[in-house]
């Protein structure tokens, strides 16, 4: 079994005068008030306003790149009956995204078709063969969440005299698409103040855009479609900072309310209730949407949120259902796999990062597989499906590490490659798989070291079992939606006494404890930490890294602490 590397605990210092202060002036726990000091909110008006954010605070649309012209563009069209194509991603941001443009457009009168590729039938992103298709379809395609890096499919488009939108949030190639309209705040030349937009984000500043120039109503818009923008952003793993946040914070308020019938029975199926979370979306609704992009044809999800017949939602969301399982199936199978591979073919004291590739793997899956093996082995993963005489994969990385740019530097291998420093996908022939291998690590051997390569966990704050309690739980819920760049607060104690320990769950997969510090009790729930038993008998001292948490399944309230690591104290 490859190893699990333990972490360091990066814990930042508290303030106390300033805890108290900010507390003072905002009326607040003073651990939240050290979690708001810590991750640089310590001026009252800047805590305050991320503790409540509000769409008051969103940007001008039209300070976007290529805005102006692409809402004249598109009014021409809507004037015009000139028919559009909306050309999507088979991921949940490019479904929401193309759902979103879909439905606002064809609001208003606008003759509108869509397209999302197939995973297995065509290349990734904007296609020659998906825009020589449309030719007779559309005098206008909108390419969301693709297009920033297809020169040659907008080169096509616009020689058999199409008009090209791009609202893309990958990053730019050094050169845009010549010929189509951009909208992308990562290019060079944008002065756009939030960079962090999900493709989804990007399609509401469009939509928001034309509100303002025919003198809409943008609460309307607001209420129409920031439950798909929340969606989206979440599953995307974009920063829940800034507009993202304001916008998702909304979204999450609004789904319990949506109108949408495929979102409806969606939300039935994977239990969720009246009170949506960022985890409700990143760990039920968005796996079911990504599910039939990695499986299938992303045109089912697609279409699960445009239709209005209930019988036919049902329909789709249990096929979705379904292929999840599928997916959870195969990623388990091929995580095994992966693992077994890590430990007979990778030498972890000399490789600096993985590279593996095996025929059978589901392409569609590895990308999820490899940020399970960077989790737990803690190097650069690139996992490959072989088919035939081709390798399709992706790869994972860590901060040190830019993937993207690395792949750069081996484009002489790649047939094609796509992506951000943290993630990326790429094409290549299979007998170029031990090159590429040792490439890779040739690059990750002059720019890592050891200290780059051991995983860190950043804690907001060293706390007392005295000063964690329900009310601090109830406080803490104003920093959600947690998720990138906004994490779920964790704390450490230190030397807690262990009253009682056992395993729970199918095989004693997790941990569940009793402890003890200071006269003060608190039950704790480690998932997946079963393995750490002998650690945390009874009788033991340990120290907790976790999130405090409120337990209602008994139907009583009560303090709970899940923990994420632990360890003996010294």
């Amino acid at each position: 079994m490859a190893p699990i590397r333990s972490s360091d605990w990066i814990i930042r210092p508290r303030d106390r005068a300033a805890e108290e202060e900010l507390s003072r002036q905002l009326g607040l726990h003073p651990i939240l008030s050290a979690v708001l000091l810590g991750r640089g909110l310590g001026e009252p008006s800047h805590a305050e306003r991320f503790l409540s954010p509000s769409l008051d605070d969103l940007h001008d649309p039209f300070l976007l790149p290529d805005m102006e012209q692409a809402v004249d563009r598109l009014l021409r069209a809507l004037r015009e009956k000139e028919p559009i194509l909306v050309h999507g991603d088979y991921d949940a941001d490019g479904i929401t995204a193309t759902t979103l443009l879909v439905r606002f457009l064809s609001k208003l009168g606008a003759d509108v078709h869509y397209y999302l590729p197939h995973r297995f039938h065509d290349c990734y992103g904007l296609s020659q063969r998906a825009v020589r298709q449309s030719a007779d379809v559309a005098g206008l395609i909108i390419a969301t969440d693709c297009g920033v890096r297809d020169h040659e499919a907008v080169a096509c488009a616009c020689d058999q005299g199409q008009d090209v939108i791009i609202v893309d949030h990958h990053e730019p190639g050094e050169a845009l698409p010549a010929r189509a309209l951009v909208i992308n705040p990562k290019r060079q030349d944008a002065v756009y103040p939030d960079r962090e937009l999900a493709a989804v984000g990007l399609a509401f500043k469009l939509a928001s855009a034309i509100c303002e120039r025919l003198d809409l109503p943008q609460k309307s818009l607001q209420r129409a479609f920031l439950d798909l923008v929340a969606i989206g952003t979440i599953t995307d793993i974009c920063p829940l900072v800034g507009e993202n946040r304001a916008m998702t914070a909304v979204g999450l308020q609004l789904l319990p309310y949506t109108r949408k019938v495929g979102l409806q029975i969606l939300m039935e199926l994977c239990e969720i209730g009246e009170c949506v979370t960022a985890q409700d979306i990143g760990y039920r609704i968005g796996p079911r949407l990504n599910a039939v992009g990695r499986m299938a044809d992303p045109t089912d999800a697609l279409e699960l949120l445009l239709t209005e017949d209930e019988n036919e939602a049902r329909r789709i969301a249990l096929h979705l259902d379904s292929l999840n399982s599928q997916r959870r199936t195969e990623q388990d199978t091929i995580f095994r796999q992966a693992l077994k591979m890590v430990e007979d073919e990778v030498d972890l004291d000399h490789d600096r990062v993985i590279v593996l590739a095996k025929q059978g793997w589901h392409r569609g899956v590895v990308g999820i597989v490899a940020s399970k093996v960077l989790e737990q082995i803690g190097l650069p993963t690139l996992l490959m499906a072989v088919e035939g005489t081709t390798a399709r994969g992706s790869a994972r990385s860590i901060g040190a590490f830019d993937v993207s740019e690395a792949l750069n530097c081996c484009s002489d291998l790649l047939d094609r490659h796509g992506g951000h420093s943290m993630a990326a996908g790429f094409e290549s022939k299979a007998d170029r798989v031990a090159e590429l291998r040792e490439r890779l690590n040739e690059i990750g051997r002059d720019v890592l070291d050891e200290d780059d390569l051991r995983p860190t966990v950043l804690v907001d704050a060293e706390v007392t079992l005295a000063e964690v309690d329900t009310d601090l739980v109830r406080q803490l819920e104003r920093l959600q939606p947690c998720g990138a760049e906004n994490p779920d607060p964790l704390f450490v104690t230190r030397d807690v006494t262990v009253m009682q320990a056992r395993t729970v769950g199918a095989g004693g997969t997790h941990l569940k404890l009793a402890v003890e510090s200071g006269g003060r009790q608190a039950e704790c729930i480690g998932f997946g930490l079963g393995n750490q038993l002998e650690d945390a008998h009874a009788g033991s001292h340990i120290d907790l890294c976790f999130v405090p948490d409120v337990d209602h399944y008994t139907g009583v309230e009560r303090l709970q602490l899940r923990v994420t690591e632990l360890r003996r104290a010294y």
